[in-house]
């Protein structure tokens, strides 16, 4: 049965998250406009007709959750929705600040992690210094971390066209094009951007995970390396690399890189990886305590280890492992029992053709 008329569902998601480290006001800012990339996906295993799926859902953003309880609170939809109308909103400017005292709110703002204030402040400055490229920019990587990505591509059009030589922008609109599904014109604009200075890790992030969607995993792989030689200690860039080899067969190296990354950042979303490696080499025990570190509950955990076994065509297991999540979690009903009736399926199919 091919992967597609299975429909497994899984909690399991391969993710990746920002974490450098920065010192000065000037880079906390400059962190907090980057946007951390994700790789995501239900499906793990490496084979050819699987693995494209975890290069093409990217995402910006975190949220890798199985379920998350605050969805059905509708004061907290109510909160995101007027956050969202905040952040497409441009206020009239107030006449009583000058462009650059707004933009130092919204920087301040930023630090905050407040940015929907702070893209309002810099739409303010803008209002007064509309060709600002600074703010411009500021008001560009906001939108893109907001996933706002036709909004932020016309910011990086605007700037383009006062400077093609904005180089920035050419990374910026790049991420735009990422987001919107638009791979090469994305990674013509990633390009463009190296051919100022081969110094911009993101960049060759980008380049990295477009390698990696193409299933051209060495050339991804050496894209991530050049990233890292200039941020060594940049978590998402060394999660991609991990993955990269995951996904390239190199589990040993896998195991060896998230194991490091977990003395930097002890992250969910790391664990969760980390489970993935140790199961693809066949240690079911260690695959197990990451998942559960990796969870929010056991029966996520469950789920995900049920989810593997399945894939590995390992029906008792899984069935097991599903059997399992079930009776942990009664929320986490719906996908676990969905996942043991697949299990359940394919084993009686397995004993009829053995049978014949």
């Amino acid at each position: 049965m091919t992967d597609q008329k299975m429909s497994i569902l899984s909690a399991q998601q391969i993710c990746l998250v920002s974490g450098n480290s920065k010192i000065s006001p000037l880079m906390k800012i400059k962190s907090a406009l980057e946007v951390p990339v994700i790789m995501q996906s239900g499906i793990s295993c490496i084979h050819a007709g699987r693995v494209l799926a975890i290069w093409t859902a990217l995402l910006l953003l975190s949220g890798c959750s199985a379920f998350n309880d605050s969805d059905n609170n509708i004061e907290k939809q109510i909160e995101r929705q007027q956050a969202q109308y905040e952040l497409i909103s441009e206020p009239v400017p107030e006449v009583d600040r000058t462009a650059a005292e707004y933009e130092e709110l919204g920087d301040r703002q930023l630090l905050r992690g407040d940015i929907n204030r702070a893209y309002i402040y810099y739409i303010k400055g803008l209002g007064l210094e509309p060709d600002n490229v600074s703010m411009r920019h500021k008001q560009g990587a906001l939108l893109l971390k907001k996933k706002k990505f036709v909004e932020a591509e016309t910011v990086y059009n605007m700037l383009l066209g006062k400077n093609e030589q904005d180089f920035l922008a050419h990374e910026g609109r790049g991420r735009t094009y990422f987001g919107q599904g638009k791979f090469q014109e994305a990674e013509q604009d990633f390009l463009v951007a190296l051919e100022s200075s081969d110094e911009r890790p993101q960049s060759h992030e980008f380049l990295g995970l477009l390698h990696g969607r193409r299933q051209e995993y060495d050339k991804a792989i050496e894209q991530f390396k050049i990233a890292l030689a200039s941020q060594p200690l940049n978590v998402s860039i060394s999660n991609n690399l991990a993955v990269t080899y995951y996904l390239n067969g190199n589990s040993t190296e896998a195991v060896r890189l998230l194991r490091v990354l977990l003395r930097i950042s002890p992250n969910k979303k790391i664990h969760n990886n980390l489970g993935l490696v140790y199961f693809q080499l066949g240690l079911y025990e260690e695959a197990m305590e990451s998942f559960k570190r990796g969870s929010e509950n056991p029966a996520v955990a469950y789920n995900n280890m049920g989810y593997e076994f399945l894939s590995s065509k390992k029906y008792g297991e899984a069935i097991e492992a599903f059997e399992k999540a079930i009776s942990l979690h009664p929320k986490y009903y719906p996908s676990a029992q969905k996942n043991l009736d697949l299990a359940k399926h394919e084993m009686a199919k397995r004993s009829r053709s053995s049978e014949n």
